[in-house]
């Protein structure tokens, strides 16, 4: 079976579904081939055949137009030359590892006999990845499962058991207002949403189907469809795009249950989240390390031989459990969930892990829950997970916690208990944390947070904190003193150094990212009428944008009012801007300078493609690399050499006497 998908001049197909998601949705079904054809030439297809090529782990196709279309007296012409079409096609196959080529509208047998001629006999330049990176896709995008920093979110608040408005709308039958809260949760910067609509006495199967119809189309983000009833379960997955993942499956039921939804997994081509609860009437939820490891590998063993999905396509679950109830049973059973993910994980390397948080802080006083759930988070996370269920709103970042409160979850994650030689417990941690936040009851945010510290402290602490209620007065206060572009690049920026570093260690999850970034935001925004702006002579133009894939802006926002306040004119994007975009704003406004950004790991290597890309195309203009994630000498040494494709103004004479091209890439 070979499959083919229409990349349209805007750079996705045209329901907006980008190049990665096409290639999520299609690695997840049983083909042979994938690859492109129609809507361009050869030219508008080399980045998205650029990552078939290096992505993909089924074999690549290729079948441009001979260009874009022209009306030439009411018919489609092509400009496109054979030798031009046989050109492309030997760099597809030789640098991308395309293996089968040919042609699409305009296309003539000429077209044909001239590749045939250039390619004929020839091998393809890249092999075929054996195992693609687990990756979850809606209709738009595709979402690595395990992230570059920090954790797959799934946000919970469209689940009708756990979220109260979420209920109340599914009762009114508000369709969109469903709509709207799956919508504030990505804007929250959840990865992926759980959904399920089960309650006693509605029926499950339509408002599956009704909510689902709507989301495919209105939620950027992959679903996890929550659901026991495989009727259920098909009809969720009858409607979506891309690939959702499945909220759960299990052998309580034994192997025919468990077959049945893993049938329904592989014709739809979704992950699996897999829960280690086994047939024992008795212990059928895996609570002993051992018993956890023995179900994970015999699930897995199933899933991957029996059904023939692959691995990096199972997230499990290995159940979380109350430790707060007082009883001797339960006193280790966090413990063995952390010791269990850790490994299950050495035993098998490709699979991802997922907990649902909440409920091992269930029974105590909410403030003691937010705080035993975020600890518990951040040693799971330690451990392995990659993964985790959640509302941000009930988390905190391990940075805002007290220490003698982190120091106290852990007693009790850890039950580290005193016991004396006749058998009295004279440390009990549990009592401890329970005694604790009985006596401090619930800490309230007032504005006045910090107040007696300087302000340019105050300030930091709001932008790490992602506090926005009083900072306009604290800005206000600020100017009094600083310049408000120093108060920008000296101050708040140190702030958000610090969340930067926070989240790369994983002591800050991305939703208190977007709380300080919103913070900074809004800081910017108070400050940006007191900035002096210099009016007359436009000094110059610069192209700005944050790359493909990445959605991440304060950066490169900065930069933009920094450059418009003195004196340039800057053309900004925006987020997740394909080369293509780039490249066309650049033909259309002749800047002298272009600017890419982003905060992943992966952005990185977008920039060293498009790089090549610049070069490729012969351009000259200074770019200027910057994101959390760049080091100058990552960008002096390994970037810069691939764009400085010639010599130009030398900065005197190199080694051996050869001029030295003048760098044309520059870390910010």
């Amino acid at each position: 079976i070979q499959a083919q998908v229409t990349i349209e001049t805007t750079g996705s197909m045209l329901a907006g579904t980008d190049i990665a998601g096409a290639l999520t949705a299609l690695e997840a079904m049983p083909i042979d081939v994938l690859g492109l054809n129609c809507a361009t030439g050869p030219d508008l297809m080399d980045t998205h055949i650029r990552h078939l090529g290096e992505h993909a782990t089924r074999w690549v196709s290729c079948l441009p137009n001979a260009g874009l279309p022209r009306n030439e007296g009411g018919k489609a012409a092509y400009d496109l030359t054979p030798e031009e079409l046989a050109r492309w096609h030997e760099k597809f196959v030789r640098e991308y590892g395309v293996n089968i080529i040919g042609g699409c509208c305009g296309t003539t047998p000429d077209h044909i006999r001239a590749v045939a001629q250039r390619l004929h006999g020839a091998t393809p330049g890249q092999k075929r990845r054996d195992g693609y990176p687990a990756q979850l896709s809606s209709l738009y995008t595709s979402v690595p499962v395990k992230q570059d920093v920090g954790i797959l979110i799934v946000g919970e608040r469209t689940n009708a058991t756990g979220s109260k408005a979420f209920r109340e709308l599914l009762f009114k039958d508000d369709w969109d207002g469903m709509v709207a809260l799956a919508q504030e949760q990505v804007a929250e910067g959840a990865h992926v949403l759980d959904v399920s609509v089960a309650w006693t006495g509605r029926d499950e199967k339509r408002d599956m189907r009704e909510v689902m119809k709507r989301f495919a189309t209105a939620v950027s983000i992959p679903i996890m469809v929550d659901t026991t009833q495989t009727d259920v379960l098909e009809e969720a997955l009858k409607h979506l795009g891309g690939r959702a993942i499945i909220n759960s499956v299990n052998l309580e039921d034994g192997e025919p249950k468990f077959d049945e939804v893993c049938a329904l997994a592989r014709t739809y081509g979704a992950a699996l989240v897999a829960l280690t609860i086994d047939e024992d009437k008795e212990a059928g939820m895996a609570k002993s390390v051992d018993r956890k490891v023995a179900i994970a590998k015999r699930m897995y063993e199933r899933i991957t031989r029996h059904h023939g999905l692959p691995g990096s396509g199972i997230l499990f679950d290995l159940l979380t459990f109350p430790i707060t109830q007082g009883d001797e049973d339960t006193r280790k059973l966090g413990l063995w969930t952390l010791e269990g993910i850790e490994r299950v994980k050495a035993e098998l390397p490709d699979v991802g892990f997922v907990l649902g948080l909440s409920n091992v802080s269930f029974g105590i006083k909410p403030h003691a829950r937010q705080v035993l759930n975020s600890v518990y988070l951040d040693e799971a996370i330690k451990r392995g997970l990659t993964s985790a269920i959640l509302n941000a709103a009930k988390i905190k970042p391990i940075n805002q916690i007290p220490p003698a409160e982190v120091a106290m979850s852990l007693d009790l994650i850890y039950d580290r208990r005193v016991i004396a030689a006749n058998g009295e417990v004279t440390h009990d941690p549990l009592f401890v944390f329970v005694d604790h936040f009985t006596k401090t009851g619930a800490r309230t945010e007032t504005v006045d947070s910090g107040i007696a510290l300087p302000v340019e402290e105050r300030l930091k602490k709001r932008i790490i904190d992602g506090k926005k209620i009083g900072i306009d007065a604290d800005l206000d206060e600020a100017r009094k003193t600083h310049p408000p572009l120093n108060i920008i690049n000296d101050i708040l920026l140190d702030g958000m150094k610090t969340v930067g570093e926070l989240f790369g260690s994983g002591k800050m999850q991305l939703p208190f990212v977007l709380q300080s970034a919103e913070t900074m935001k809004a800081a910017v925004k108070h400050l940006e009428p007191f900035m002096e702006r210099i009016e007359g002579t436009q000094k110059g133009t610069m192209v700005l944008a944050t790359v493909k894939g990445d959605v991440h802006d304060i950066g490169k926002n900065l930069v933009d009012i920094i450059l418009s306040n003195n004196g340039y004119k800057v053309v900004n994007l925006g987020i997740k801007q394909p080369i293509d975009a780039i490249l066309a704003a650049v033909d259309l406004h002749k800047p002298d300078a272009i600017g890419m950004s982003g905060l992943l790991v992966k952005s990185t290597v977008v920039m060293k493609e498009n790089l090549e890309h610049l070069a490729s195309r012969g351009l000259k203009h200074q770019v200027i690399l910057g994101g959390a994630a760049l080091n100058r000498a990552y960008v002096e040494n390994d970037l810069r050499g691939i764009y400085n494709h010639d010599k130009v103004g030398g900065r005197g004479p190199g080694v051996g006497g050869r001029e030295e091209p003048a760098p044309r890439v520059w870390y910010a």
